[in-house]
């Protein structure tokens, strides 16, 4: 599996109506978006093989206590992935094309060996 894949797998349990990189035309509400930013291990481990990834999750609802909800669902699907490492920031974001929706990013690191 990809880490997409992973993460999606993670998340549909949460809330089925989860997207990787962008959310569908004419979203509904509540939703989760998320993106992968990668980056090779180098030098550390003899014989390498080994990606960090950073994975944005931003969950978008037009009701805080729905955000508030997800927020605990979320940290325990993205810790039960293999080789997360750790939440590494979250907060509140903006969701630019409708003002009535609210939204809460969580950052979180996860290690895995390269496919």
């Amino acid at each position: 599996m990809t880490i997409k894949q992973t993460v999606l797998a993670a998340l549909e349990p949460v809330l089925p109506n989860s997207w990787a990189v962008e959310l569908p035309p004419r979203p509904t509400w509540p939703a989760i978006v998320f993106d992968v930013d990668t980056e090779e291990e180098k030098g550390w481990v003899q014989g390498g093989g080994y990606d960090q990834h950073v994975v944005n999750v931003v969950a978008l609802a037009r009701d805080i206590d729905e955000l508030d909800a997800l927020r605990p669902q979320i940290i325990v699907a993205m810790e039960a992935i293999p080789g997360y490492m750790g939440m590494e920031g979250e907060g509140d974001g903006e969701y630019e094309e409708d003002p009535g929706v609210f939204g809460y990013f969580l950052n979180f690191r996860i290690r895995a060996r390269r496919a």
